[in-house]
């Protein structure tokens, strides 16, 4: 279950410099204040990568490897959160959030459970059991080949990416604000293959350092190539 990035580069190795070039371009290109994220989905560890130590909630990871450079992987019992968890399809999804009791009735995200089992149920989810580990880097440093690569950006640059994801093609990006970020722009755009977006959701507001005006970006690893390059000729036009 590894992803990579493009034909050309799908036989790129662990550590690869591709990875650090990719990286830098998209810091660059877009004048991003963190690294983007490598995020991979797999069964078994991956070679060089340490076990994250401790519990995290997936959000906090992010920011442990974009804002710390740290590149580590995770299993089960290092997520803190189940809906990080369950999203990325390393725990099965627990009965009181099934049945909208917890999101309703302890979070106080919804008026009913109905209201909170509509909502669970239409987020994207990674099959339970097709994944034991998750791997977290900058992708500079990445030693596992990307599934899906994070960024944490403003507005402006998420239309960017969005626009460029559609140049040649004329599709649209697709904007997923309710879910959490760990359904929205970890699980989907694996899901999918498709460039995502969201605006967050309270967890995230709450437990990573983010800004009130930043954004969320998931991009399929295989699309980050084409994405930098059509950004770069759409600037050409412009003089940008």
């Amino acid at each position: 279950m590894r992803g990579s990035f493009y034909s050309p580069l799908s036989h790129n190795n662990p550590g690869d410099p591709v990875y650090n070039e990719l990286s830098q371009r998209m810091k660059k290109t877009l004048d991003l204040d963190s690294s983007p994220v490598a995020v991979s989905f797999s069964i078994e560890p991956p070679e060089g990568v340490e076990e994250m130590k401790g519990e995290l909630r997936l959000c906090q990871m992010l920011d442990k490897a974009r804002l710390l450079g740290e590149s580590f992987y995770t299993v089960a019992a290092n997520h803190k959160c189940d809906g990080g968890a369950s999203s990325c399809g390393l725990k099965a999804m627990g009965d009181r959030i099934k049945t909208g009791e917890f999101l309703s009735e302890n979070l106080h995200l919804f008026g009913s459970r109905r209201a909170a089992r509509r909502f669970t149920s239409a987020n994207p989810r990674i099959e339970y059991g097709t994944v034991k580990v998750v791997t977290f880097s900058p992708l500079e440093k990445a030693l596992a080949a990307p599934d899906v690569v994070i960024l944490v950006c403003n507005a402006r640059q998420a239309m960017e990416i969005a626009e460029a994801s559609a140049y040649e093609t004329g599709g649209r990006a697709a904007g997923l604000t309710g879910p959490p970020i760990c359904s929205s722009i970890v699980a989907a755009p694996f899901l999918t293959g498709e460039v995502v977006y969201s605006l967050g959701d309270t967890g995230v507001r709450k437990y990573m350092r983010v800004r009130d005006e930043d954004v969320f970006v998931g991009i399929p690893a295989e699309l980050v190539v084409n994405v930098l390059e059509n950004l770069s000729t759409m600037r050409s036009f412009d003089g940008s």
